[in-house]
This record gives structure tokens, C-alpha cells and sequence, in this order.
């Protein structure tokens, strides 16, 4: 929706008013901007990283992936290893977008949850989310079902139901952008989960959002829509 990095990475630090790491992935004030700030030229998870290599500035990041990338981009900070990347939309059916980082990974993202990642290792294989996301989106208060799945040790995908509960936060102002707060929790299948988004006009702008047990915790950010 925004092309402005300065913008999205204002907008994001607004999650940090509505989520807590219950899962215990985390350390506690670990989202919002000091989150998407820390250590951005890190690599991805299970990569080395290059010994002369600096953190990037967030917003240097942001521009240069703007003007190298064509169409819908994203950045995906990961909160347990405070590595990010960004990624463009490679494929799209229906509300169903497939994003898709340099070293060829995925994040796929259904209306703007989480549905499903590939070439991380431990991988969400996929998650329903119709529901939730049809409140989240609409900013309105109620319960859902969440249900995550993934591979175990022979193979077979395995689900990890939860229940969710979505609450509507605070108006966030950022320039010309006007954003809602939304949070949920959800429990069930041995986890507790905090997560949170802001949405505006329907579309979510910025969110922490669960990968999984393995993954932790990821900050998704709406560069280009």
C-alpha cells in the first residue's frame, strides 16, 4: 500500500503497543521497531554471515529493495535470529500471494496471514486461516480457529490446532496512513501465542505473526502492495 520505507517502519512500531511473546520464543520488548531495526544485514536463518558484513540501515533496505524489485515486496524480520530479508510477489490465486526472498525461499501469505513458508527448514507446510483473518482484516472483536501444520520426523504433516480470540486496539496516525491495532491470542495443543497487526481500509499493513515452534516469531512488513 506504501512506498514509503520511513512509513512502514513508523507503522510497525506500533506493534509493540499489542503484543507479548507467551510462547516464549522471544525476549520480553523484543517487537516493534527495535525488532525490525536490530542487525537488518544479518543473513537468513542457517546461513553464514559474511565476516566484513555491517547491519543495513532498515530504511536503506527498504529503498534499495524498492527500486530493485518490481511489483508487491515485503520484509520479514525474524525475531529470534534478528535476521531479515525482503521478498517480491512471485505468484498469486485469489487472496493467495507467494513471496519470494533472493536466495529463493518462500513466505506465503493469504489475505496477509501467514499461510505457509518453504526453504527455512522446520517449515509451516500450511495454516488455515479464513477465519481470523476475516476478523482481523475487519478490525472486529471475536474467537476463531487457527490450525497450523508441519512435518515430523517421518515425514507426515501433523496439525497443531489453537483457538484465537481477536481484539481491536487503538487508532495509530503515521503521516497521511491511518491504521487500526489488532491483536490476537491464541491457545490450544500445548502453546500460547501473541500476535498482532495494522490494518487499514481492509489490507494489513504490518504484522508479527507465529511461524511456528521451530521459527518463532517473524515481523512482516507491507513495502509495496
Amino acid at each position: 500500500m506504501s512506498q514509503a520505507p520511513l512509513r512502514a517502519l513508523a507503522l510497525i512500531a506500533a506493534l509493540g503497543a499489542c503484543s507479548h511473546d507467551s510462547a516464549g520464543i522471544q525476549e520480553k520488548k523484543s517487537g516493534g521497531v527495535k525488532m525490525v531495526t536490530s542487525a537488518l544485514g544479518q543473513v537468513l536463518p542457517g546461513k553464514k554471515k559474511a565476516a566484513a558484513a555491517a547491519p543495513q540501515d532498515p530504511n536503506a533496505l527498504a529503498a534499495a529493495a524498492l527500486q530493485s524489485l518490481q511489483g508487491p515486496v515485503i520484509m520479514v524480520t525474524f525475531e529470534a535470529s534478528k535476521a531479515a530479508t525482503v521478498a517480491a510477489m512471485r505468484g498469486q490465486n485469489g487472496t493467495m500471494r507467494t513471496y519470494q526472498t533472493p536466495d529463493q525461499r518462500a513466505f506465503v501469505l493469504r489475505g496477509g496471514l501467514l499461510a505457509g513458508t518453504r526453504g527455512f527448514g522446520r517449515d509451516l507446510m500450511s495454516a488455515d486461516t479464513t477465519a481470523a483473518g476475516a476478523l482481523i482484516r475487519a478490525a472486529k472483536a471475536g474467537t476463531a480457529p487457527r490450525v497450523y501444520r508441519y512435518l515430523d520426523g517421518d515425514g507426515e504433516e501433523r496439525p497443531l490446532p489453537v483457538s484465537c480470540t481477536i481484539t481491536p486496539g487503538d487508532m495509530v496516525q503515521q503521516g497521511p496512513v491511518s491504521a487500526r491495532q489488532v491483536a490476537e491470542h491464541c491457545e490450544g495443543s500445548g502453546v500460547r501465542l501473541d500476535m498482532s497487526y495494522l490494518v487499514a481500509g481492509g489490507t494489513i499493513l504490518a504484522s508479527r505473526q507465529w511461524v511456528g515452534p521451530a521459527l518463532g516469531y517473524v515481523a512482516i512488513q507491507q513495502l509495496r502492495n
